[in-house]
């Protein structure tokens, strides 16, 4: 082993993932997953991620935990799909949705602001006080906003790779190396889709409010930019009698999660 597992990070979202593992086990599949348990899983994805010789646990480190976290044979699978469908990063969290809601409700308020000034930006042409504090603060946030989609973008680059490269797990057979990939490596590359086009639309609401932008034209870039059609899917009555398994078969990634959404809804 080249490194040292005292050395090797666990980082946030495996450690948000383990918690969520936990809860799930104990309350959905009735499996009690003890401290000292907790902590040997622990030690043992910090030795998968020395035995590839990375420096920290990836998500995809995670697969091995459906070998240890169950009591009965029949609760492996289980453990195993729920791993499948959160061990994308961010899905747990929702960045992507969370990031494109609040993209558009400041593109919103951008655009009413900017039609109060007539497209100034700088106060060159009147433009009151408490409208330029209000629209430099929104550049504040999407400043930030494009940090946290950077950050996200490039873990789901690195992830997509990992995931490729299970075939050479060293803790991961062949078989179960090509069906992991088989399910995760769709969800992997429409969410990093999603999330660079979050990410394009930032810097281009950013451009907008740029002095390369003409006052008089500045209202209709922002639109054009914002006019994004975000309207849901909409799924027959017999999709909606779906079984969450049976659904997991017949729809992947971003439409999994608006039929998701839509049962949710109904209930």
């Amino acid at each position: 082993m080249s490194l040292s597992i005292e050395n090797i990070s666990l980082p946030p979202n495996v450690c948000e993932l383990l918690k969520d593992l936990r809860v799930y086990a104990r309350e959905e599949v009735g499996i009690y997953v003890s401290d000292r348990r907790l902590v040997k899983a622990a030690r043992l994805l910090k030795i998968s991620a020395a035995t590839h010789g990375r420096t920290q646990v990836d998500l995809v480190d995670c697969l091995i935990l459906q070998h240890i976290l169950w009591q009965k044979p029949e609760q492996r699978e289980t453990i195993r799909e729920w791993l499948w469908d959160n061990l994308t990063p961010g899905s747990s969290a929702n960045v992507v949705d969370q990031t494109s809601m609040l993209l558009k409700n400041l593109s919103n308020e951008l655009m009413e602001l900017v039609k109060s000034t007539s497209g100034d930006v700088s106060g060159d042409r009147g433009a009151r006080k408490p409208e330029l504090e209000a629209i430099s603060s929104i550049h504040n946030e999407l400043r930030q906003l494009k940090l946290l989609l950077q950050d996200h973008v490039s873990a789901l680059i690195r992830h997509v790779s990992l995931v490729k490269s299970l075939g050479d797990h060293l803790w991961i057979g062949n078989d179960e190396a090509s069906s992991a990939k088989q399910h995760l490596l769709p969800i992997a590359n429409e969410s990093l889709l999603s999330a660079k086009d979050t990410f394009r639309d930032i810097i281009s609401i950013q451009v907008s409010l740029s002095d390369t932008i003409e006052d008089e034209v500045r209202l209709s870039a922002l639109e054009s930019i914002t006019d994004i059609d975000s309207s849901e899917m909409r799924f027959s009555d017999r999709e909606m009698a779906l079984s969450l398994k049976e659904a997991k078969k017949q729809f992947k990634g971003e439409t999994l999660k608006q039929w998701k959404r839509a049962r949710k809804e109904l209930q």
